[in-house]
């Protein structure tokens, strides 16, 4: 079983340095008191990712989530994010497309 995210999740580029997604959430369900994440609360990535050449793209957004969607547990009518979340980004660096990196920080809640 994977560990369920929350708010205080940490969610990476991959990049080095990486940028840090901002996540957001208004879920009902928490965990030690912090939200848990759903899809739509894992969009924007702040400052962090850094252009080390011409032609590089920091990246800004995350633009696909690929994996890591529970199938049984829910908040607000959406399946909440576990720890083998996986995605892209919207930035490039040395021609490397971002790939989400995961750090459920909560170790209380898991799922499937």
């Amino acid at each position: 079983m994977a560990r369920v995210l929350t708010t205080e999740s940490t969610v990476t580029c991959g990049h080095v340095p990486p940028g840090t997604v901002v996540p957001q959430s208004a879920a009902k369900l928490a965990v030690g008191g912090k939200p848990v994440l759903v899809e739509s609360g894992i969009k924007t990535i702040g400052t962090g990712c850094t252009v080390r050449a011409q032609g590089d793209v920091p990246c800004a957004t995350v633009t696909a989530i690929t994996g890591g969607r529970s199938a049984k547990l829910f908040a607000g009518g959406f399946p909440v994010m576990l720890d083998s979340l996986a995605g892209t980004t919207s930035g490039q660096i040395s021609g490397v497309t971002g790939t989400l990196t995961v750090r459920a920080v909560q170790g209380r809640l898991a799922a499937t």
